[in-house]
């Protein structure tokens, strides 16, 4: 991926889970353009843990305009991308209005692959998630041992008859709610149960592409989108809530209140 990024004479900084650094991928050429130029903040395979059982893996894009990473963040982006990896090969592409530079609001849309692996369709052209639907991914469970609050919230979609899929993947749980337009997915930590996602290789990618299809997110202890968190280190980590607006306006009425 970082040979692909080298050669496609776009960005000029990126880095990626595995190699979380700054790197300067721009290439000679590029000194003489005036661009625009961008930077990428990527994970390579998300989903390792659950690829020997076959379950859809994917890769995570969150790109932002000019040079750098460190010190930005989610709501700057000029897009997003997932590249989901399962029985069809997809991508979702999230564009924030001001980077379509049209006044029709933010577009979330999906592209597969078809015809023998040689051209890229539109398969959905305006993803959105309705305000609410009981479906819920509850990720980092083993936090309910010693988070009460999340603990009560869990027993609440149980007890309401929320339907359960999840898959130990945050993307294809995710993606799932654009198939069926809406639920919700969370990823709470707890003391013994630590953050675990990315802020800058997961979350402001997936955050960005969830706001964008009239979703909400936020941060798990904190009312505020993971859009408005500052990139401070490469490997900054978080919980969060993603999903449908009012289905994550109850997960802040039992976390926060």
């Amino acid at each position: 991926m970082f040979h692909a990024i080298r050669g496609s004479g776009t960005f000029v900084t990126a880095a990626s889970e595995e190699t979380p650094v700054e790197t300067d991928v721009s290439s000679p050429s590029m000194k003489d353009e005036e661009g625009p130029f961008y930077s990428v903040g990527f994970d390579p395979l998300d989903g390792s843990s659950i690829i020997d059982a076959n379950f859809s893996v994917d890769s995570i894009f969150g790109v932002w305009p000019g040079k750098g990473l460190l010190g930005r963040r989610g709501r700057e982006q000029a897009a997003s991308v997932v590249s989901l990896y399962g029985p069809r090969t997809t991508l979702m592409i999230a564009l924030p209005a001001k980077s379509r530079d049209v006044d029709k609001g933010d577009l979330s849309f999906e592209v597969t692959l078809v015809k023998d692996r040689s051209h890229w369709e539109v398969s959905r052209g305006d993803v959105k998630l309705k305000a609410s639907k009981k479906v819920f991914a509850p990720g980092n469970l083993r936090a309910v041992n010693d988070n009460e609050k999340y603990d009560a919230l869990v027993k609440h979609w149980i007890a309401d008859r929320y339907t359960l899929r999840y898959s130990g993947g945050m993307v294809p749980d995710v993606y799932h709610m654009f198939a069926k337009s809406g639920g919700v997915f969370s990823n709470v930590s707890s003391e013994k149960a630590r953050a675990k996602l990315r802020l800058l290789y997961e979350v402001a990618a997936i955050g960005l592409m969830v706001e964008c299809a009239d979703g909400a997110t936020t941060h798990e202890f904190e009312d505020k989108s993971v859009l408005d968190i500052e990139i401070d280190d490469l490997d900054k980590r978080l919980g969060v809530c993603f999903g449908s607006k009012d289905e994550v306006a109850k997960y802040k009425k039992f976390m926060f209140e």
